[in-house]
Formats: structure tokens, C-alpha cells, sequence
């Protein structure tokens, strides 16, 4: 559904192609397709290469050998599709309603000078974005402050070196400042900490969109003489 590559499902039509198969077994039909673009190549490929068999464990067998059994497969591959937009749509809306209240929502990689929860600050590490926020703001370059952060042996919430584009992502995230952030706009205060102002936040985030200070580069802008 979400249009990304299949490695895995791709050489499965490689391999049917080549007839190295004669039947698939799916756990569903939904497992199997969830886009109609793809089904209906998935048709195309079964009538040239022959394959009749595709069973499934929760649904039966799948015939698209026959005009009703491909209609079939295109009515379940349509509800398929709706079901999973109906999914997402309710998640984008969860996480605006999350955001709206500044409440946490997600997992993943612990947020670099917050605890795992995210509800609380970690000292030593919110020391260093301090720093590192000051220095910037005060016109050093992103290389350089992150070259010095590694020579002092800091590392980032994975124990990995700091690049200027994790400090960047860093110091741009709103995060930091206390508020609650959603599709890059921030939308509320946080029901967590902040560790620099806000007012020191938007002028870092000014600066990365002006390509100068925290930006994907670190390179300073050039100045001239009146």
C-alpha cells in the first residue's frame, strides 16, 4: 500500500516468470496485494507464465484464471486499498490530535537530550545542546562546533559520532525548545521540558531555512564588505 519496493515480492514475480513455480500460498489476499496497479500486473504476468494455483490460509483459493475470479480479486484488492486508507487517515489524525495537546506519540531512537520516555531532560547531554546552540547563534560554523564535540569525545543518543547533519537536525527540532512540533509547524507547547528558549529556537530554525547556521552543509554564509 504504501508504494514502497518489494525485494522479496519482486523476485517471487521473477521467479513465476521464470516458472520456477507452479502455486503461491498466501496467508491472505491483502498479504499479497494492496495496490490495483500492481494487481492487475500481477494478472497480466499469472495469464502469460500459466500459474493457476493461489491459496490462501484465511480466504480461500484466488482464480484469476476466470473473468469472476479476477472481478473478485479486484473487489477484495479495492477493499483492501479503502481499509488500509480508512487506517491511515485515522493515524494522521491521531498524531494531529496528539500534537495539537503537545503530548509525545512515537518510539524509535531516544531523542538526543531527553530521557527514553522524552517527558524528561538529561542533563549532561542538554549541557552540550546549550553549547552547541550558542555557538552557532553566535556565528560558528556547524563543522566546526561538531568537530570539536567529537574531539571531546561527545556522542550522539546512539553512542555514534556527531555529523553537521544530525546537529542540525538537533538544533532545528523544536523539541528542544520546549514546544510540540507537526509536518514541520509548530503547533503547541510540550508536555515536556524545553532546554534551550523558544525564542533562541526560532532564530536556529530561521537559520536553517536561510541555508546558513544549522542547515545540511554547516557552511557559514559569505560576507562582504559593506
Amino acid at each position: 500500500y504504501s508504494s514502497r519496493r518489494r525485494p522479496e515480492y519482486e523476485r517471487l514475480c521473477e521467479d513465476v516468470k521464470a516458472g520456477a513455480v507452479d502455486g503461491l500460498v498466501v496467508w491472505h489476499p491483502d498479504r499479497l496485494h494492496r495496490n490495483l496497479r500492481e494487481l492487475e500486473d500481477f494478472i497480466d504476468l499469472c495469464d502469460a507464465a500459466g500459474l493457476v494455483s493461489i491459496r490462501t490460509v484465511r480466504a480461500g483459493d484466488v482464480d484469476l484464471t476466470t473473468p469472476h475470479g479476477r472481478m473478485i480479486a479486484r473487489l477484495g484488492g479495492g477493499m483492501a486499498r479503502g481499509e488500509s486508507e480508512k487506517s491511515a487517515d485515522r493515524l494522521r489524525r491521531k498524531h494531529l490530535e496528539l500534537a495539537s495537546k503537545g503530548k509525545v506519540s512515537g518510539g524509535g531512537t531516544r531523542p538526543y537530550g531527553y530521557t527514553q520516555d522524552r517527558r524528561h531532560v538529561v542533563p549532561d547531554e542538554a549541557a552540550v545542546i546549550c553549547q552547541a546552540a550558542r555557538r552557532v547563534l553566535a556565528g560558528e560554523s556547524l563543522r566546526s562546533v561538531c568537530t570539536d564535540l567529537n574531539d571531546h569525545g561527545f556522542t550522539t543518543s546512539v553512542g555514534k559520532p556527531w555529523t553537521i547533519g544530525t546537529l542540525s537536525r538537533v538544533l532545528r527540532s523544536a523539541r528542544i525548545s520546549g514546544r510540540r512540533e507537526h509536518r514541520g509547524e509548530i503547533v503547541a507547547d510540550a508536555e515536556w521540558p524545553g532546554i534551550i528558549s523558544p525564542q533562541d529556537s526560532d532564530r536556529l530554525r530561521a537559520l536553517g531555512a536561510r541555508g546558513a547556521g544549522p542547515g545540511p552543509t554547516g557552511r557559514s554564509p559569505r560576507t562582504y564588505l559593506l
